[in-house]
């Protein structure tokens, strides 16, 4: 494919200051792109050198803007069409208003004017190459010599092209407080750029400088410039230039490491044999030119920690930047957080300020980065960020560590992109953008700034097939690659299988001929069954004993998802040792890490030793295992929610942490089932939640006893002497009557004898609400005439009706005649419905009907069911009011307590009553309209 260039140096103005080192610069530029980039370059304004037969930039010709424009379409439209295309301009750049008095921006040409005429206007440029068809296209643009400053944020609404067009990029600098200056050799962003395309910036083992690599450099070399970079663009990173490699990969020299990872992830440490991923590793370094924040996500298997340890990491550091150890949310994701930033933070007081800043500051993240030594720019990497939903048991740690991480977005929208300090790149399972949806940043962050995982296939997996093996000095038999190639493609996200596969493959390789063949491959189980294989050769390798201890030992290293979605979780050794004690399950213990299903290392926070799943292909990569998991899922979710809290009490052992409600009662259901997988501090963990649960109810029933006792007593105390108060008070007014007192002293006595009577009644109802509280209220159901007792509730409440003018209606089925139950308290019950009714109802009509249950729509009867339904035409009450109506102490709202008095005991007292009767009470009101209550009870309540 051909390669051509544009370079353009305009030194004459006819209305500008002329810049000559304009063209020194453009043609040094064409000089590195002619002899080290492959490129046809076109000089502009071209002038040829007959002596040496070639063209060069023109120092004393000058470009106008009609020849500029005409070259400009030719080129991108022509010339170019299909083929790999560089633009690089060095001239005047220039900012004008048009009629309208919007702010456009052009490239001054030989015969432009300030105000934009003959000029090529940015927009004009960005159609243009928005029209191309070109394999690829970087535009360098250096306008920052003298004259306007064109800002940052103009450059970028002004070429969205780049935004949309895959393989453009556009490398440029910006002035945003002063204006743009020469240095002494030329201008400053040209010199940046020639010394990152000179030799020694180039791939020590490619020999390459492509387009990122060029950024990269340029944004170290403008810094303090007073010029800030800018780039724009998609797509894969454009090699530039090349030259010969100075530590080339050496071919025919065979090397016996192994070049695969098996189940682990690659790192640094094994970069040179990580192929496959170049073009994700160039979308990641693009967008950290453009973000602060990058999310990684791709489906299970496909390669996301390899690709930032193995890819993204050497290359950051070879362009300056200083990488955090990587870190994994795990359990308490803000201990993680501070781990990562604690090297810098020694001293003990440091270390308190540090757990100051992620645990309780709001701006927490900002105070750490200010202190961070140093001027190179950080890289935190949050390795498999899914843990934050999976293994983080407490929304509000979970919240806290999303805002900090995010918190690094709202400092770059404050400051300039330059001069952050930390970027923060996470990786996570696709299968986990749900659960974002709850953080509305996060979930902004990932719609505009994400890098998704493609799936590894056609060249690429080739590449990461072969080519390790191959700088090794192995290669691949007859057939072998396209078998491998093709069991892949049967399966996905199989590429942890893949690199289990190929690591056993080469564990069996042909050492005289250098190469790996097909025979073993097969024999192995090829890519899909090579991991099931390995594993189930251990297993029986292994007593029956030793078989169910890696059951158990399995099955803690996994977290117990909902529906079929499990995670791996690390567990600390010391908590594996314990389900059989380390001299028996220790050697197990050492034998499945040295056989690479689990991996072990040691926790930087704690010094605690901690082992865990090779990797989640084994999750389903193992029959067995997978068959394990399928089993008592809701008992091992159990367990890690037990888990949980111990986890959370021995962060904080108070007495509300332990166990309780309706996670003890699971517990204690299924305690038998749960006992042997939990270790001895679990199990302690369980019996003091038990017993701290006794405590509690042997504390709450000696309450409930005293309260009891105190209300017996008092109501003791309070009846007798009210019992004389409304005995003699009675007597008294009788006597008055008799002997003609005046109505006055009448009347006092009347009230004397009401508001005993009424303090007696609620003095009744407390104590029946404390026997029904302490569940000592009992039935005491008797054979009666069910026509007596209404009769006898009438007349009673008959009074009370007719006191607010209303009308009584009473409709009694008079072939009912003997029922069987608590008397006294459907008197009681009755009654209350009754005396509210009359209360909330004034100038209308109070109903009671009392009948036989009719049959339903389907003829069937409930015969020995009889209802009470009360009715009125009162005042009514709203949705909200029956929602609380019959809790104790609650009436309507506080304005009906206010005008028509009450507790708010009695309806609360009738349904308890109702419960015990084996029955139920309720109701049907409307606001303005009145209320309908309905009692049911049985004929004959059952003892």
């Amino acid at each position: 494919m051909a390669r051509y260039a544009l370079v353009i140096g305009i030194a004459n103005y006819n209305n500008f200051r002329n810049l000559p080192k304009a063209v020194t610069d453009a043609e040094k530029i064409a000089l590195v792109l002619r002899e080290h980039g492959r490129f046809e370059v076109q000089p502009l304004p071209g002038k040829l050198i007959e002596s040496e037969n070639r063209w060069c930039v023109a120092p004393d010709k000058k470009l106008p803007g009609k020849e500029l424009g005409s070259t400009l379409s030719k080129f991108l439209l022509e010339k170019a069409k299909n083929h790999e295309a560089l633009i690089y301009f060095a001239g005047h750049g220039f900012e004008a208003a048009t009629l309208t008095g919007k702010q456009k921006g052009y490239l001054a040409t030989s015969d432009c004017t300030s105000d934009g005429q003959n000029a090529i206007a940015f927009d004009d440029f960005n159609d243009l190459i928005r029209e191309s068809q070109l394999a690829s296209l970087v535009v360098l643009l250096d306008c920052c010599y003298a004259g306007s400053f064109l800002e940052k944020s103009f450059f970028r609404s002004s070429f969205p092209v780049f935004h949309t067009k895959q393989d453009y990029c556009l490398i440029t600098a910006s002035r945003e407080f002063e204006r743009a200056r020469e240095d002494v050799e030329g201008g400053i962003f040209t010199q940046a750029v020639l010394r990152g395309l000179s030799h020694d910036k180039a791939d020590e083992t490619t020999g390459e400088v492509n387009a990122s690599d060029l950024f990269s450099f340029i944004s170290r070399e403008l810094k303090q410039s007073g010029q800030e970079p800018i780039y724009m663009g998609g797509g894969r990173s454009i090699p530039l230039v090349w030259y010969p490699p100075t530590n080339p990969v050496v071919t025919g020299v065979v090397r016996e490491e192994c070049p695969y990872r098996g189940l682990e992830a690659f790192d640094k440490q094994h970069a040179q044999f990580f192929f496959g991923r170049k073009k994700v590793v160039e979308d990641i370094l693009q967008k950290l030119t453009q973000a602060q924040f990058v999310p990684i996500i791709g489906a299970s298997g496909s390669g996301k920690s390899s690709v930032v340890r193995a890819g993204l990491i050497p290359q950051l550091e070879k362009n300056g930047w200083r990488i955090l150890d990587p870190m994994k949310p795990g359990i308490e994701p803000l201990a993680k957080l501070g781990a990562a930033f604690e090297p810098f933070f020694q001293r003990p007081r440091e270390i308190q300020q540090l757990y100051d800043f992620i645990h309780n500051q709001q701006d927490g993240l900002h105070r750490v980065i200010e202190r961070l030594p140093g001027s190179e720019r950080f890289l935190l990497v949050v390795d498999q960020f899914e843990e934050v939903f999976t293994l983080c048991s407490k929304e509000e740690e979970r919240r806290k560590f999303i805002d900090l991480l995010t918190q690094v977005v709202e400092l770059s929208e404050a400051t300039s992109l330059q001069s952050l300090r930390l970027a923060i790149v996470t990786t996570m399972r696709a299968d986990f953008l749900e659960p974002c949806l709850s953080y509305p940043f996060l979930t902004q962050l990932i719609q505009n700034q994400a890098v998704y995982m493609p799936p590894l296939v056609g060249a690429e997996l080739e590449q990461a097939i072969a080519s390790p093996a191959a700088l090794q000095g192995y290669r691949f038999e007859d057939g072998l690659l396209g078998e491998i190639i093709q069991d892949v493609g049967k399966e996905q996200g199989c590429l942890p299988l893949l690199q289990f596969a190929l690591t056993e493959l080469w564990e069996k390789r042909d050492s005289q001929k250098h190469q790996l063949t097909v025979e073993q491959y097969r024999a192995m189980g090829g890519v899909i069954g090579a991991l099931d294989l390995h594993a189930e050769n251990i297993y029986h390798s292994l007593t029956q004993q030793e078989q169910e201890w890696i059951k158990r030992i399995f099955l803690k290293l996994v977290r117990t998802g909902e529906g079929e979605k499990d995670t791996r979780q690390q567990q600390p050794k010391a908590k594996l040792l314990a389900i059989a004690g380390e001299n028996e399950i220790g050697f197990v213990l050492d034998e499945l890490i040295q056989e690479r299903l689990l991996v072990s290392g040691q926790e930087n926070l704690h010094r605690e030793a901690w082992v865990d799943l090779a990797h989640e292909a084994l999750i389903e990569g193992w029959q067995r295992f997978d068959e394990w998991r399928d089993k008592n899922r809701e008992l091992r979710r159990l367990i890690d929610r037990v888990e949980d809290a111990l986890q959370e009490w021995r962060k904080q052992p108070k007495n509300e942490n332990l166990i309780m409600g309706g996670l003890l009662a699971q517990v204690r259901e299924k305690w038998e089932e749960m006992e042997p997988d939990l270790d001895a501090v679990a199990k302690e963990f369980y019996q003091k939640s038990v017993a701290f649960e006794e405590q509690q109810r042997q504390l709450i029933q000696a309450a409930s006893n005293a309260k009891s006792q105190f209300l017996a007593n008092i109501s003791h105390e309070l009846r007798t002497p009210l019992n004389a108060i409304i005995g003699f008070s009675q007597l008294l007014r009788d006597d008055a009557l008799d002997i003609s007192l005046s109505e006055e002293f009448i009347g006092d006595l009347e009230s004397i004898n009401i508001a005993g009577r009424h303090l007696l009644i609620l003095i009744n109802d407390i104590l029946d609400l404390s026997k029904i509280a302490a569940g000592k209220m009992t039935v005491y159901p008797e054979a009666f005439q069910l026509a007596t007792l209404i009769n006898n509730v009438v007349l009673t409440v008959k009074p009370l009706v007719e006191k607010n003018a209303n009308v009584l209606e009473v409709d009694f089925d008079e072939k009912l005649a003997i029922m069987y139950t608590d008397q006294t308290k459907l008197r009681q019950v009755l009654y209350n419905l009754l005396s509210n009714a009359a209360k909330f109802t004034t100038n209308g009509r109070v109903a009671l009907t009392v009948k036989k249950e009719t049959p339903d729509l389907n003829g069937n009867y409930a015969p020995e069911i009889i209802t009470f339904t009360v009715e009125d035409t009162g005042i009514g009450m709203s949705y909200h009011q029956q929602q609380q109506l019959f809790q104790p102490f609650i009436q309507g709202d506080a304005s009906t307590t206010k005008k028509y008095g009450g507790t708010g005991l009695g309806l609360a007292i009738s349904r308890h009553f109702c419960h015990l009767m084996g029955g139920k009470i309720l109701v049907r009101s409307e606001t303005g309209v009145g209320s309908i209550f309905i009692v049911r009870l049985p004929l004959n309540v059952t003892e």
